[in-house]
Order: C-alpha cells, then sequence, then structure tokens
C-alpha cells in the first residue's frame, strides 16, 4: 500500500501542473531502457578443506522515464534476479563471498533465492542547468555509489541535487536516510550495510540511526585541470572531508599523461565511544580520526593505457566507507580489497589495452598487480571481504577482457588470483582465485 500511496502522489502533483492530456503526452513520450543479464561466479580456495563456490543467475531490469513537463519528470526501476531452472543449488553457496550479492540477502533467504525490487522511483524536477530528484534513485559521490557488479545496484532513498549554474563546475548536494544493497529487497537506515563498522551496526539496532548530507563540487576552469572538494557529515558518528587535483598534459606527439592526488581527512563526531578502538581494535586510543593520501600517473598512448598508483592510510584508525564507493577508487583499490585500513599502504600498476582493429573489433582488456601492505596490529572495525579480521599483506592479480559487439551486446569475463598471507593472529588460509562471467543484453 505504501507504494501505491507514493504513486497516487506523484501522478497529483503532476495534475497540478497540467491536464490530463498534457500528462498524457508526458508519459507517452517517455524513455524506457531495458536489460537482460547473466552472471556466474566461481571461487576456488587456496584451502584444501574449504569446498569451492559457485553461483548462477539470470535477470535484468526495465527502467521509465517520463518527458518533462513543466520541468516535472516520474522516474522507475524494477530489477529482478532469479536462479532460473535451479542452476544454482544452495549448497554452492556454503563458502561463498562475493556471490552472495547475485541473490536475495533479506533475512529467511537462502543462498540462490531470487528476487524482484522496485529499487528507483522517484520525481525529478529540472530547472535552468540544475536537476533535484527526490525518491528512491540510484546515486554517484565520493560515498555512495550503485557498485553495479551485481545483478541489481545499490539504491539511496532521499534527496539530489545536481547544478551547473557556475560557469565550469557541477555543484552536487545529496541527503541521504535510507539505502538498498544489492543483496536485499528493502531500503534500511544507513547502518544496516555489511561495511558498516560491526559495532556502530549493533548499537543502531536500539537506537535511531542518523541520516547523512554529502556536499561537493567539481571545477574545469583551468585548461587541462579539475578540482574536487568534498564534504561528508553523517550525524553523532562521523565527518569527511575530501580533495582531488587532476591534471593532464602532452607527452611527445601522442602520448598523454595525468597526474593525480587525492587526501582524505576524517573527523570522530561519537564513532570511536561506539567503537573503541583501545579496547576492540588493539589501538592506541578510542578516537578514529585519520586520514588516507593517494596519487597516481596514467599515460594513454594510443590504444593503451597504463596506471602507477600508491597510497597511505594514517594510523589513527580505519576510514569509514560503509556505502561501496571505495576511498581508494581509481587509485590502489582493486577487486575484493580493502586497502583504507588503519597503517596500510597499497600500491597499484595497471594495464589497460584497445585490441580493436588488431584480434577483434570491441575488444578491450586490462591487467593489474596490486600489493596491499599491511598493519598486522590494527584490527579492522568490521570484517572484510574475502579476507577475516587480521589477515597480512595481499597480492592480488587481475584480467578483465570485455567483448562489445554493439552497443545491444556485452560480454566480460574477470579472472582473478589472490594470496592473503596468514599472521600470528590469524592463522586461516583465505588465499583464493576467482572467476566472473558476465553477459549483457540492452533493449
Amino acid at each position: 500500500m505504501k507504494k501505491i500511496s507514493t504513486v497516487t502522489a506523484l501522478f497529483l502533483t503532476l495534475a497540478t501542473f497540467s491536464n490530463a492530456d498534457t500528462i498524457a503526452e508526458a508519459f507517452k513520450n517517455g524513455k524506457w531502457d531495458g536489460r537482460m543479464r547473466f552472471q556466474y561466479f566461481y571461487t576456488d580456495w587456496e584451502d584444501a578443506s574449504k569446498d569451492s563456490a559457485n553461483g548462477k543467475a539470470i535477470g535484468g531490469s526495465i527502467i521509465y522515464k517520463t518527458a518533462p513537463f513543466y520541468g516535472f519528470s516520474v522516474g522507475a526501476g524494477l530489477y529482478t534476479t532469479q536462479n532460473a531452472f535451479g542452476l544454482t543449488d544452495p549448497e554452492d553457496g556454503a563458502t561463498a563471498t562475493t556471490s552472495k550479492d547475485l541473490f536475495c540477502r533479506d533475512i529467511g533467504c537462502v543462498y540462490g533465492d531470487g528476487f524482484t525490487t522496485l529499487a528507483q522511483f522517484y520525481m525529478q524536477y529540472d530547472i535552468s542547468r540544475s536537476k533535484i530528484k527526490a525518491g528512491e534513485f540510484l546515486v554517484t559521490n565520493p560515498w555512495i555509489t550503485p557498485n553495479d557488479t551485481k545483478m541489481i545496484p545499490i539504491a539511496a532513498s532521499g534527496l539530489d541535487i545536481v547544478s551547473n549554474e557556475i560557469p565550469n563546475t557541477t555543484v552536487q548536494f545529496d541527503y541521504i536516510n535510507k539505502i538498498k544493497e544489492r543483496g536485499e529487497s528493502f531500503f534500511g537506515n544507513l547502518t544496516t550495510t555489511g561495511d558498516v563498522p560491526t559495532k556502530i551496526a549493533s548499537y543502531y539496532l536500539t537506537h535511531d540511526a542518523p541520516n547523512v548530507a554529502i556536499l561537493g563540487a567539481k571545477n574545469k576552469s583551468i585548461d587541462n585541470l579539475e578540482l574536487q572538494g568534498w564534504a561528508m557529515y553523517w550525524n553523532d558518528l562521523v565527518a569527511q572531508g575530501q580533495v582531488e587535483a587532476n591534471y593532464a598534459f602532452e607527452l611527445g606527439d601522442e602520448a598523454i599523461v595525468t597526474l593525480g592526488g587525492r587526501y582524505i581527512k576524517q573527523f570522530d563526531k561519537g564513532a570511536g565511544d561506539i567503537i573503541k578502538p583501545l579496547a576492540n581494535n588493539y589501538d592506541s586510543d578510542n578516537s578514529i580520526d585519520t586520514s588516507i593520501i593517494m596519487g597516481r600517473a596514467v599515460v594513454n598512448y594510443g590504444r593503451a593505457k597504463l596506471l602507477l598508483a600508491a597510497s597511505k592510510t594514517d594510523d589513527g584508525g580505519d576510514i569509514i566507507a560503509p556505502w561501496r564507493a571505495f576511498p581508494t577508487d581509481g587509485y590502489t583499490r582493486s577487486m575484493t580489497q580493502t586497502d583504507w585500513n588503519a597503517g596500510t599502504k597499497a600500491y597499484k600498476a595497471g594495464f589497460d589495452y584497445d585490441w580493436s582493429d588488431i584480434i577483434i573489433d570491441g575488444i578491450t582488456s586490462s591487467l593489474s598487480y596490486s600489493k596491499y601492505n599491511r598493519d598486522e596490529t590494527k584490527k579492522p572495525y568490521q570484517s572484510m571481504t574475502d579476507r577475516g579480521y587480521q589477515n597480512g599483506d595481499t597480492d592480488q592479480y587481475n584480467l578483465d577482457i570485455i567483448y562489445k559487439p554493439s552497443k545491444s551486446y556485452e560480454f566480460k569475463l574477470r579472472l582473478m588470483d589472490q594470496k592473503n598471507d596468514k599472521t600470528a593472529y590469524y592463522t586461516a588460509d583465505t588465499s583464493n582465485r576467482e572467476v566472473r562471467v558476465e553477459a549483457n543484453y540492452y533493449f
């Protein structure tokens, strides 16, 4: 009934700006986007006592948005993931980690259960060079992203404002009160996601969870230079500030070099009193005041791209990053890994190549190596993907191959080999190899 009431409210709002004929035209001229999707995940654990895990899912999405009328439009997105023909057995997920998000993770669901969810349902108002969106939608900022690597993306509920009124500048403001994870059919409060520190998630089982406000700006007034500045405030928990600069220049006749740097400063606004790092995480105090700095060099030469990046997290604490917009994304972050725990040094080298006109048009590949040098004395605030609480260093190799023969078809293959060192604190072997296969049809 709640969804029906919301639909009614949106129609009534449109009606105040138009007669029925005009509303009908707005819906008639709306835009549809469809997608059919297949994914296969396979994890082979180094520990011989652990069975391999796999998951296969078929699904897709239907997204519709009305044409604007007096600046107003309505959008909706229906998504589904299904264990079609029983391809995945619940026992296939006994040791699964990353493939769990292919299926339903609601309370009562078992591995392999499919589900359908209305992940987007919003009203948008366009005025001049600004867009205001309210409801449930996909949003991208330095703290929240759709992270659409599984069957159903992450969606948020609240308010999103993007403005380009200032020349060469984009300003964005987001106020978010709920979030829907990839394997969940419902919108929960912001502390219900899997990457929320364990102590904070437990605390807000019996307390009202706070909302988050995010404000940022990107500017390209200076030739070849992009500057960004962002701020996040999660009431009663944490505040973060982020600045980033990327400068591009030509090297010779064909090469373009881009130098980039990002710095994030974290301020404890109450989270430390809940997490208590001194008592629970072997830290020197109960504050989570910390920071992370990273840099990269990217060289584009013809069809090739080379990335070299490094990052360092301060010893003061882990960076709080609960909504899948990874702090080191685009720099040192790689598949299944976090490198923003206290005292972590990370390095990454990547090489991308477009094989069009050499092998088959539409084929690209990406090969990368990442090294994560962790402080073994620092216990993370929550368990990490594919690792326990206190694994040591990680070496990871990734190979991605993407084939796009046309706008309608896309095929992806991802291979990963990951070595997680054991430590005196955590002796389990979590090293593994992973295969991901994805096929998409867009209509």
